[in-house]
């Protein structure tokens, strides 16, 4: 076992570490809403920004990008399908291309792997991968409204076990540690109707199919272009770590602890163009990164250093290098 994966460990028992794992990510292709499914030189886009990056920066762990692979296969036509063909969907099992494809996808990206290092693939929640089909929010709410319940709920539940499937193949086949599971409230409707009977079951499909194939579990709570979401309606979710968009929730990584008291938790860093990470000098990196840790408290140790979200193509390489550095100078005791 690496010093890496120790301590990472050591966080997730809730253990004393000399050094606070930090974990940044970037996604390697310029649009990863293109599909590459079928495509090997896409593929190989993605295999190779991962290796080019484990070489330049040896991170502490890492979120395995699922680039690419944004697209639920035959859920474009979904919009206009009538009920009976909505009825008549299956869940995708794990010989399909696009889960069987994806375990390709871990295989190749661990094999770049330098150190024994915790990862996790990304895999969005099924009401996200819907929404990126029908392009966005509002769409998906509209599909929800015009359709009888029995129908979408069906679609719900076929989704939702088609990404289970999925989450256990990359565990127990891929040979990742878990999955970093990004999810949201739905931003187009104050009702939390659609929310409480749609994604929250869907997400705790998912989810409990992934503990259950003895993963790690990272719930990221999604605040991509300032999406705003209510953290309380995820506390009972079956998650060991736990990252949100402190930015844009105004609600600070230590602040979490009142809201996931039992969690690890992730973040601290905006992952805009704006904030002190990307534009920041060395001084602001390290003293944010020691401002995160000291909030905690002395006797803080079930966190961990990260961001918001993905950080911007353009972050250097060497501001992520000077909060690992600064992390690595704070020694938290018990």
């Amino acid at each position: 076992m690496t010093d890496k994966r120790a301590r990472f460990q050591a966080v997730l028992d809730g253990e004393t570490v000399d050094q606070i794992p930090t974990g940044f990510w970037y996604h390697f292709f310029r649009d990863e809403l293109v599909d590459a499914s079928g495509e090997p030189e896409l593929i190989a886009e993605n295999i190779n920004g991962h290796k080019g990056y484990i070489a330049a920066f040896d991170p502490d762990f890492i979120k395995l990008m699922s680039d690419g692979f944004f697209i639920y296969p035959g859920s474009a036509d979904f919009e206009t399908a009538a009920d009976d063909v909505l009825l008549a969907l299956v869940p995708l099992t794990a010989d399909h291309p696009w889960i069987s494809g994806q375990v390709d996808l871990v295989k190749s990206q661990r094999a770049q792997f330098i150190k024994d290092i915790f990862s996790f693939y990304n895999i969005f929640a099924p009401a996200t991968y819907l929404k990126f089909s029908f392009d966005g929010d509002d769409k998906l709410v509209a599909f929800i409204q015009q359709h009888d319940a029995k129908v979408v709920a069906h679609v719900f539940d076929v989704v939702s076990q088609s990404i289970a499937n999925l989450a256990v193949a990359v565990i127990q086949e891929g040979g990742t540690d878990g999955i970093y599971y990004s999810t949201q409230n739905i931003q187009s409707t104050p009702d939390p109707s659609i929310f409480e009977t749609y994604v929250k079951p869907s997400d705790f499909t998912v989810l409990s199919a992934a503990q259950g194939a003895g993963g790690t579990n990272v719930l990221h709570i999604c605040g991509y272009e300032g999406a705003s979401n209510q953290l309380g309606d995820f506390t009972d979710y079956p998650a060991d770590i736990v990252n949100w968009a402190t930015a844009v929730e105004g609600f600070s990584l230590s602040e979490g602890r009142q809201i996931f008291p039992d969690k690890v938790l992730l973040g601290g860093f905006g992952n805009t163009t704006k904030d002190v990470l990307y534009a920041g000098s060395p001084d602001e990196i390290a003293a944010e990164t020691q401002a995160i840790i000291a909030s905690f408290g002395q006797a803080g140790n079930r966190f961990l250093i990260g961001a918001d979200c993905t950080v911007p193509r353009g972050t250097s390489l060497a501001h992520l290098e000077i909060a690992r550095q600064a992390a690595k100078r704070v020694v938290i005791t018990a």
